[in-house]
């Protein structure tokens, strides 16, 4: 069994990285569990819409003009500015959301996903979001704005 005693740098050799102690084993698990329970990344994405997992919906929640200029192929655009109790009711309660914006610097993706699970929807966001998606050389669609 690892010890659960906390690592210390020597005074000599004050540490950045320790300075605050990492977590114990437990709270660092739950902690990393919950992250992948809220987030996921587009290889995953990816290779589940290749497989086709029909219980997942992708959303590109940008304003229209962008998600026409290029978006995950398949995905349904609902900007996050726009999501009401009233267009979140016609969305299947069965499904769980995969949410995406422009990028790490882009918290859209999280505004949606905030959205989303107050209405009692299954979400997760895709970090990184489209640039990320992009970088890894999968597909964009585009359409007409």
């Amino acid at each position: 069994m690892i010890d659960e005693a906390t690592p210390v740098a020597s005074p000599q050799h004050a540490s950045r990285v320790l300075g605050v102690p990492p977590a114990r084993h437990a709270e660092a698990r739950d902690y990393f569990q919950h992250r992948l329970q809220c987030e996921t990344d587009p290889y995953d994405v990816y290779h589940d819409l290749e497989a086709g997992v029909a219980s997942l919906v992708v959303l590109d929640v940008r304003r229209p003009a962008a998600y026409a200029a290029g978006h995950v192929p398949g995905a349904r655009n609902i900007p996050h500015q726009d999501m009401t109790p009233e267009t979140l009711d016609l969305l299947d309660p069965a499904a769980v959301y995969v949410t995406y914006g422009w990028g790490p610097g882009c918290n859209g993706g999280v505004r949606a996903g905030a959205h989303l699970a107050a209405h009692g929807l299954l979400v997760k966001e895709m970090m990184g979001g489209l640039e990320y998606w992009e970088r890894q050389g999968y597909p964009v669609e585009r359409s007409a704005a």
